[in-house]
């Protein structure tokens, strides 16, 4: 499977996780792991989607981004922005977080730290048991094969 077709089964598949307004830009954009982590995005939406409907909250959470970022998945999911009721001011703000925590955002937060913690022994190249990995400043979770793979492009072995 490509990225691509990884990224259209997410979002044919849990439509209600994800800004309607989301252009085709964003699109290419809000996705960016390797397939070693797409489970693992697979298991994220699958199970806060079930959390959204077990709490009646479905439509009122959208997932943002899903990328990697120093080694490790990073996963940013908002309420949906409300329209303000002020006269002067009728615009949504987005991407604001509840003044208060809320069940539900604390469930999505739980799980979002369990995902992470596994995409932090699995490498992001292919699912194996893998780590994190440094070399001159860039970071990466992988498998031993897939350190050594990067270490060869980057000319140091």
């Amino acid at each position: 499977m490509t990225h691509d077709e990884f990224v259209a089964s997410i979002r044919e598949r849990y439509v209600d996780l994800f800004d309607p307004d989301n252009t085709e830009g964003d699109w290419a954009y809000l996705i960016t792991v390797g397939p070693g982590w797409w489970p693992l995005v697979e298991e994220y939406c699958a199970e806060s989607q079930t959390l959204l409907r077990e709490h009646g909250e479905t439509g009122k959470w959208f997932i943002r981004q899903i990328k990697e970022k120093f080694g490790e998945l990073r996963i940013y999911i908002r309420p949906v922005a409300e329209p303000l009721n002020v006269d002067w001011y009728s615009e949504t703000l987005r991407d604001i977080d509840p003044p208060q925590p809320t069940p539900v955002a604390e469930l999505l937060s739980d799980l979002r730290g369990q995902i992470t913690e596994q995409a932090n022994r699995t490498c992001e190249e292919c699912g194996d048991p893998g780590g994190l990995h440094v070399v001159d400043g860039w970071y990466r979770t992988c498998c031993d094969k897939h350190f050594q793979k990067w270490q060869e492009r980057k000319g140091l072995k």
